[in-house]
């Protein structure tokens, strides 16, 4: 799959490869309850808020081998626990 974001901020730039090790939480609609979800991980995953060229998906969470690990359909309300139970399998309990 290939996903376009768009940031507001331009000057942000994030290489994202098949070789990197990602570790991150999209925010793909600005909502705060999965930035809040995923706030305890914070030291081992990043989170990113922007647009993106898909609407089928508000959230993802992506794995350091590039897969989805998790992901919140458009407009579902968000299952925390889910979330919290993916972030706790691919990187461990939060500190």
């Amino acid at each position: 799959m290939k996903l376009t974001l768009e940031r507001p901020d331009p000057d942000f730039v994030t290489p994202v490869t098949r070789s990197a090790d990602l570790r991150l939480v999209l925010d793909l609609v600005d909502r705060a309850e999965v930035r809040i979800a995923a706030a305890a991980w914070s030291g081992r995953v990043n989170t990113v808020t922007a647009r993106a060229d898909r609407v089928d998906v508000d959230g993802l969470l992506i794995r350091p081998d590039s897969c989805v690990a998790w992901a919140l359909p458009t407009g579902q309300d968000l299952d925390a626990t889910t979330l919290v139970r993916a972030l706790n399998t691919w990187f461990g309990q939060p500190a």
